[in-house]
């Protein structure tokens, strides 16, 4: 199923994709990262009850580091801000999701610099704009966020990550099925 085409979702993207290439932006490098993504939905091999496999999606995170401490390796914490939008054709019918949500992120690089592989976990709130999507039909709009990642940085400061990210209600509520999708990231800084 393609991705829908109204005016709004265009020039969003426009946008996004504008201020990752911007020449600006790159040349000053801080503590600031813009972060794109693309992904798909998984099915029920990890925690979430349903498959939402044939999903697509695609995203936005702006990240800001608030922290950041190099002994023996190097430890960073940002907060981030994401937004997300999945889409799946499920019984005929197209359905939209959107996503947003609001954590901190802890990242872990083994080396004394900020640079080559590194891990990743974040915890935090999610408002998911739809209960049901797919074959999953969540209790609640309002979730927990869960994601780890594992990522290389480039001496550029550019990063490339492979996330994985999980939302439920962490049982505050039943059912709770879980939502999880994957996704390739590009992490621009500036």
């Amino acid at each position: 199923m393609p991705f829908p085409s109204t005016p709004h979702h265009i020039s969003t993207l426009v946008l996004i994709f504008g201020l990752a290439l911007a020449p600006e932006l790159r040349a000053e490098k801080g503590d600031q990262e813009l972060i794109l993504s693309g992904g798909k939905g998984l099915n029920n091999a990890l925690i979430q009850q349903k498959s939402i496999a044939s999903a697509e999606m695609v995203g936005a995170n702006w990240s800001y580091q608030f922290y950041d401490y190099p002994s023996n390796h190097h430890l960073q914490w940002w907060a981030q801000v994401s937004y997300s939008y999945m889409w799946e054709e499920h019984e005929g019918q197209d359905q939209k999701q959107q996503i947003w949500e609001l954590k901190p992120v802890v990242r872990w690089y083994p080396r004394i610099e900020a640079q080559g592989i590194f891990g990743e976990v974040g915890i935090g709130a999610a408002y998911l704009t739809e209960r049901s999507f797919g074959a999953i039909d969540l209790s609640t709009n309002l979730n927990f966020s869960l994601h780890f990642a594992a990522g290389y940085t480039l001496q550029s400061g550019n990063t490339v990550s492979l996330r994985y990210s999980h939302f439920s209600n962490g049982y505050t509520n039943t059912p709770n099925p879980g939502f999880d999708f994957a996704s390739l990231n590009w992490h621009t800084k500036f």
